[in-house]
């Protein structure tokens, strides 16, 4: 079967206040078969616990920045405007 790759390694996540840490705790794929909390990039960790808010989530290892012990979730958004209105 074709398909997209799932990574085999993810890290458990603490999320608290918009504030992602790692437990320290590794799981294979079958050990987070289920959860609803996986998360295969570190934009779809924000936009899992802003809608479901916080707790715990398994991000594939590889997503996680190497020199980061902590990512602040909250983005500051920047609007995007047209041309003509920057004039």
């Amino acid at each position: 079967m074709e398909g997209t790759h799932l990574p085999d390694s993810y890290d458990e996540i603490h999320v608290f206040g918009g504030i992602a840490e790692r437990t320290g705790k590794q799981l294979t794929r079958e050990g987070v078969r289920g959860w609803r909390g996986i998360c295969r990039s570190v934009t779809a960790l924000g936009a899992n616990s802003r809608r479901l808010g916080d707790g715990y989530y398994y991000l594939s290892s590889s997503a996680w920045p190497a020199d980061q012990s902590t990512l602040d979730l909250n983005q500051t958004w920047i609007s995007v405007t047209s041309s003509s209105e920057r004039s």
